[in-house]
């Protein structure tokens, strides 16, 4: 069934094959071309993750949890550029959200993906026709998510292996780049800058965003920017322009930092002080 079929108090599946009823749906939409770079999701070709898995094309926000190998990875950390690609412009976008009785896992296109999770303050950014009165403090996460390590790491492996990607060392060059821009945008913490390999000038580089010293999210910077191919940095197609749904506590203290993913060389650090206030900021 399309996800935009579903009701409220339909019964559905889950992955473990137990019937769960619908308790709410949410939507976030964007008419025409309007999804910002950021905000534009991950794209899951048919088959990069197993036989079969995904089906069909899957297509998930970035920050959407799947279950993969054991581990409750977000899509965004499995971007590899040629199965797995991010930022794609699609036309009258709209993400949906499933709500269980309890956070689970629901099939998509064969690929056990989370149901909605209600963290405080998230329903808000959402459209939804009815909102469930008996809503739990604290709701509990179907596992927790697996954000850095080797893992994760060797996950990525076995899936840029299953693109027809090398996963030997291809030679890194010096690392030209900035982080550009860190600022709060519809509740979503927006990172932009860009960054070009020397020994791969025309090629994309895959990028940390890494968030008080956890990857909060992977990236390629891929994105078409006039002002660097006007300074014949490469074709200029070295930007990056991201979103994450990433729970910043106010008034303290936080610092984000862009690093090249295969060897953790930096590209630029900011620093968000307790007044709410950016700036540059020095790292190790």
């Amino acid at each position: 069934m399309a996800v935009e079929d579903l009701r409220i108090g339909d019964v559905v599946v889950t992955a473990s094959g137990q019937r769960r009823p619908v308790r709410w749906i949410g939507q976030r939409h964007y008419p025409g071309l309007t999804a910002p770079q950021a905000d534009r999701p991950v794209r899951i070709r048919a088959g990069a993750l197993a036989d079969g898995a995904p089906a069909r094309d899957l297509w998930v926000s970035p920050d959407h949890a799947l279950l993969l190998d054991g581990l409750l990875v977000a899509a965004g950390h499995l971007v590899n550029g040629r199965t797995i690609t991010r930022g794609e412009a699609v036309t009258d976008l709209t993400y949906w959200h499933v709500e269980l009785d309890s956070h689970d896992m629901l099939l998509a296109e064969s690929v056990p993906a989370e149901s909605f999770l209600p963290v405080a303050g998230l329903r808000a950014q959402f459209d939804g026709a009815i909102v469930p009165s008996d809503r739990r403090a604290a709701p509990t996460p179907y596992g927790e998510r697996v954000e850095d390590g080797p893992l994760l790491k060797a996950l990525v492996r076995r899936l840029i292996w299953r693109a027809g990607l090398s996963v030997d060392a291809p030679g890194f060059g010096a690392l030209r780049g900035s982080l550009d821009l860190c600022e709060f945008r519809n509740g979503d913490l927006r990172v932009a800058g860009w960054a070009q390999d020397a020994a791969h000038p025309n090629g994309p580089v895959c990028l940390d965003i890494v968030v008080d010293g956890v990857v909060a999210a992977m990236t390629l910077a891929d994105i078409d920017r006039p002002d660097l191919g006007a300074a014949a940095i490469g074709a200029g197609r070295h930007g990056f322009d991201l979103g994450l749904e990433e729970p910043i506590e106010p008034g303290v203290p936080h610092i984000v930092v862009v690093r090249r993913s295969a060897d953790g060389v930096s590209i630029g650090a900011m620093r968000l002080d307790a007044s709410g206030e950016w700036s540059r900021a020095r790292v190790a």
